[in-house]
């Protein structure tokens, strides 16, 4: 087992190391989120915002576009969602975000088709009402309404997929907890004068809401008659075929109470499954401060892991897949002791250097911002990570050989993940509570790859399985994850020192399979649904 783990280390590094640097004003994204923090340490300040990678124009380019909160009691002001263009070399800020510029207190973005006709919509989820809107003509337009959407209660992460296999997406919107303005109490230190934000568990736990979608982007919620009745602390969901019975299920972490792990049925429900599967809860069988969550296949096994980020002193938590149970693995994969000082937000599965393993971002920033005057062990900014999958289930932090983006502090709330310069790899959009706006480009010497930019009927809930180097990588394609975002569309795979793919299946969500053989490395191949 040493001889092979030297062995793929030695390989690995021959792929060279990612190098991140920030580029946000350099490329004409000049963006402030502005949280209206006041003394009264209200909870909803600390927890937005997010960021959404999606073509708006239909250039092929990954546009950005990024969620704002404003003031809780005076409302947005100037503090406007923002929508920068893409034009392949640097962006634009569309005026009004072309049409979209968010009227509640932000929180975080999905994009996705909604009504069928190709573009991304956008659904906003918010303290204070949600809003739908929807690409038409030249920008877009506000159909919060005649969407049946607009609830008026804590949204944070939503997922759009087609849970009943209809062929539209339908939207899963994570609810926290019950917060009304001047109703919080007081919570911090009293003997050092110091004031901050309430643990969740001092206000009441909600119940998150399942929209199905009627057809043409109009929803009706379901999520009773689902089964979509627990109530949690709903901070970061996720979306994925967990099970590989061709229906997608759906995971949901939880702030101080059990996260939940939703299993389709197949017949339009949801069985709740969580402390079963051995997802609810920690390795010791605790409640953790679930924030954001991501879904991905880390060891090669045709399935689908669980990666939750959590509170400082708490441990991320890695849930492999085995089939029918998962296991906690964090520590013997090298991830727990290590964010045990951090305290974790956004999140992604991603092949940064390209050796075909998918490593992991892990973006952190505390939610007190006066953590500094009483633990001198934990900063308020803080440094994000990055950890090399050395290709046998298990990580390295490669934090500080990561480049000079991964040597600042940040306070990360969401993250996405795209490619703006179309070469081959994914750049990190990290969105900061109260903080400059941060793009993270990825400049660094990596193997081959093939990006694979999908158009068909319906492209969320895609599975990909690809034969390159000796062995099968797999990915599925998902909108909505990490935490309040959305990464791209296209799904991206390292290829090592591989030049050519020997098999691409393509599993569409209608039931169609398409294969592809003997496909040149280094390109972005575009495939249409037969």
């Amino acid at each position: 087992m040493g001889a092979l783990l030297l062995v793929l280390l030695l390989v690995a590094a021959s792929y060279g190391q990612p190098h991140f640097v920030e580029v946000a004003r350099e490329l004409g994204i000049d963006f402030v989120h502005h949280n209206g923090a006041s003394p009264h340490k209200r909870l909803p300040e600390t927890n937005g915002a997010g960021s959404a990678f999606l073509d708006y124009d239909g250039d092929g380019d990954w546009d950005l576009y990024l969620v704002n909160s404003g003031d809780m009691e005076r409302g947005r002001g100037a503090a406007s969602n923002q929508l920068f263009c893409n034009d392949g070399r640097t962006f634009a800020r569309m005026d009004g975000a072309a049409g979209a510029p968010g009227t509640s207190y932000g929180m975080g973005v999905t994009a996705a088709d909604y009504d069928g006709d190709g573009d991304p919509d956008l659904y906003l989820t918010a303290w204070g009402p949600d809003q739908f809107y929807r690409r038409e003509g030249s920008g877009y337009v506000d159909a919060t309404a005649e969407a049946g959407l607009g609830h008026a209660g804590w949204t944070t992460s939503a997922v759009a997929y087609d849970y009943d296999l209809d062929g539209d997406l339908d939207l899963f919107a994570a609810q926290y907890v019950r917060f009304v303005l001047g109703e919080q109490p007081w919570c911090g230190r009293e003997d050092m004068g110091l004031r901050f934000y309430c643990d969740p568990r001092v206000f009441a736990s909600t119940a998150d809401i399942l929209y199905r979608n009627e057809g043409y982007g109009v929803f009706a919620e379901v999520g009773h008659q689902a089964g979509i009745t627990h109530k949690g602390n709903g901070l970061g969901a996720v979306a994925g075929d967990f099970d590989g019975d061709g229906d997608p299920d759906l995971y949901v972490a939880n702030d101080l109470t059990p996260n939940f792990h939703y299993v389709n049925q197949g017949d339009g429900t949801f069985a709740e499954t969580g402390l079963l599967a051995g997802t609810a809860l920690s390795a010791d069988g605790a409640s953790q401060a679930g924030m954001g969550v991501d879904a991905g296949d880390l060891d090669h096994d045709g399935d689908l892991d669980l990666f939750v980020t959590n509170y400082q002193l708490e441990n991320n938590g890695l849930y492999r897949n085995d089939g029918s149970f998962y296991s906690e693995i964090s520590f013997k994969a090298g991830l727990g002791d290590l964010s045990l000082n951090y305290l974790g937000f956004g999140t992604g599965f991603f092949d940064a250097d390209h050796d075909g393993d998918l490593d992991l971002f892990v973006g952190n920033g505390h939610v007190h911002d006066n953590i500094e005057e009483y633990d001198e062990l934990v900063t308020y900014a803080q440094q994000a990570q990055i950890f090399r999958n050395e290709g046998v289930g298990v990580f390295r932090e490669v934090t500080a050989e990561s480049g000079p983006a991964f040597a600042a502090f940040y306070v990360v709330r969401g993250s996405s993940f795209g490619d703006i310069d179309q070469d081959g790899d994914l750049d990190i959009a990290v969105a900061n509570n109260g903080r400059r706006f941060a793009l993270l480009r990825n400049d660094g010497d990596k193997g081959h790859y093939l990006t694979v930019a999908l158009q068909g009927r319906q492209i969320i809930g895609t599975r990909l399985y690809l034969w390159a180097g000796g062995r099968r990588q797999f990915r599925e394609v998902k909108a909505g994850s990490g935490f309040l975002s959305t990464s791209q569309r296209d799904p991206v795979f390292g290829l090592g020192t591989a030049e050519r793919v020997e098999r691409l299946e393509i599993h569409w969500p209608a039931g169609g399979v398409q294969v592809l053989e003997d496909v040149a490395a280094n390109q972005r191949l575009r495939v249409v649904e037969e």
